[in-house]
């Protein structure tokens, strides 16, 4: 059990032998952390716990508690309130703020924590449109993503207590600043990389090895670029791979149709999963036969990436 593991049973049998309320959301984006966020401002002695949706479907401790409110993952199977966007997430709590159309699951918390009259909550939650939609427009919105991408899981924890107690000023705060500067440090190696991947209709990219930059951002560099469709692949642990799907929103390819064949989910434009195989060229056939299924896929359009170089390769069927 890793330590952030460890931390979340601790989160949720505190908050039970307190009788706090619970709330469960997405650690990975701003969505995510602005819906908790909400929640906070709602219930400000709530405990927090955050997971990213592989984490809710397989871990057997989130999905034995009963949530006072969930946002941006798919239901743990017990809830009392959830709000989400995701196609690829089934309701299923007492109450649901469901809807795939919206731009954003904080804009449907807000709709269900009834925030929708809070200056602070409407701020953050135009925030989270932004950084969802991939149509980062302000530099609040820039900064906040950075702080949630830089921040480990406690420094997230943190960041909530502070959005919701102080707003925005909290950017402000020296601690916030340096999430802000690792995460800026990892933008750059990630712009590099993407310099020197030549970019396809449909790009594929697999990585030897984790090298510690912002993968998701990487297919938003290279849709920039000109590809229509990007599948990104990374190890992530023993036998363990990462998928990170992107596809231009006016394109006629669909990420999370890739990503939940794989056991993941998550938005047309982009998506993920979390899956195993024995070794990358495995993983990327898995990917691939995946893909094939529903989109013409040649063998000319994947990039094997090291530290040092990156090479084009063929992985035939």
């Amino acid at each position: 059990m890793s330590y952030v593991s460890i931390y979340r049973t601790l989160q949720i049998l505190t908050a039970q032998i307190k009788k706090k309320p619970l709330a469960l959301s997405d650690a990975g984006d701003v969505d995510g952390i602005v819906s908790a966020t909400l929640f906070k401002i709602s219930k400000p002695d709530a405990e927090i716990v955050l997971a990213h949706p592989q984490d809710v479907l397989r871990s057997p401790i989130l999905r034995r508690v009963y949530w006072d409110f969930v946002a941006d993952l798919p239901c743990p199977g017990k809830a009392r309130l959830r709000a989400d966007h995701h196609v690829t997430n089934s309701p299923c709590a007492d109450e649901e703020f469901y809807d795939p159309s919206a731009p954003a699951s904080a804009f449907l918390a807000m709709k269900a924590l009834s925030l929708d009259n809070n200056p602070l909550a409407v701020t953050l939650v135009n925030l989270a449109v932004e950084t969802d939609t991939a149509n980062i427009r302000s530099q609040e919105a820039l900064l906040l993503d950075a702080a949630v991408k830089g921040a480990g899981y406690r420094g997230k924890l943190r960041l909530v207590e502070l959005l919701a107690r102080e707003g925005l000023e909290a950017l402000k705060r020296e601690e916030v600043r340096e999430w802000i500067s690792r995460h800026e440090e990892m933008r750059k190696r990630t712009e590099k990389i993407a310099e020197k991947i030549p970019v396809e209709k449909v790009t594929i990219v697999a990585f030897k090895k984790d090298l510690g930059i912002a993968y998701r951002y990487l297919t938003i560099l290279l849709e920039r670029r000109g590809a229509e469709f990007t599948l990104v692949i990374v190890p992530r642990g023993l036998f363990k791979f990462r998928l990170y799907a992107g596809a231009q929103p006016s394109s006629s390819y669909d990420a999370s149709v890739i990503a939940s064949s794989l056991g993941g989910g998550g938005h047309k434009y982009a998506a993920g999963a979390l899956f195993k195989a024995t070794s990358l060229e495995k993983a990327l056939k898995k990917v691939l036969s995946v893909a094939r299924t529903h989109y013409v896929i040649g063998d000319d359009a994947i990039y094997v990436v090291s530290e040092e170089d990156i090479k084009k390769e063929k992985i035939i069927l």
